[in-house]
């Protein structure tokens, strides 16, 4: 019987095609979408993964403004894609912020001017991705609060996580300059990917 379990789980993950990753959303409310919209697309869940890996190697006092920023400039970025039409430039927008995770991959705190101006353009142009014209009203509101709490959701978590363990334990920046090379790599297929298709 157990055999049969793994078999069954086994073929389930040979057939990625049968999986629709932004269906999960389709019977939930707005507010609903907008939170799993981000979180089960890897081009938008990946840049923010490393984002966070960035963030939790900052100095704790740029690492909590970030914290409130970051969701803050998601929201907005929500905002102004409702008035810019959507283009194949802002897909290699979201390509490019893949390149986020050499600040992990460096394992350094950048200067906090220079931090801020990334993770504000990070989040705007992940916001404008987002961003639903059909929406509207108190639609767009509730779907706009489900994409700024996924970002926080996902920046407060991890960011606590990476800045915890490295803290207590001066080696676990070397696995977050692992884990940074490695999205940098998935940013680097994913990108060529695209370019291909």
């Amino acid at each position: 019987m157990n055999r049969a379990r793994y078999l069954c789980l086994f073929v389930g993950f040979c057939l990625p095609s049968l999986a629709h990753a932004h269906l999960v959303s389709d019977r939930f409310g707005d507010f609903y979408s907008g939170l799993l919209h981000p979180l089960t697309s890897v081009i938008h869940l990946v840049p923010w993964l490393a984002l966070a890996l960035g963030n939790g190697v900052q100095a704790l006092p740029q690492a909590r403004c970030m914290l409130w920023l970051f969701p803050l400039v998601v929201g907005l970025g929500v905002v102004c894609g409702l008035f810019m039409p959507p283009g194949q430039s802002l897909e290699f927008g979201l390509i490019a912020t893949f390149g986020v995770a050499l600040v992990a991959v460096a394992g350094r705190a950048l200067p906090a001017w220079v931090w801020v101006i990334l993770v504000s353009s990070i989040g705007v142009l992940h916001g404008m991705a987002h961003a639903e014209p059909a929406l509207e009203g108190r639609a767009l509101v509730l779907y706009a609060a489900g994409v700024t709490l996924a970002s926080h959701w996902v920046m407060l978590s991890m960011t606590a996580i990476i800045y915890w363990l490295c803290r207590r334990w001066a080696w676990c920046v070397i696995g977050v300059r692992a884990l940074g090379s490695w999205i940098l790599a998935i940013g680097v297929l994913f990108g060529g990917y695209r370019l291909l298709v």
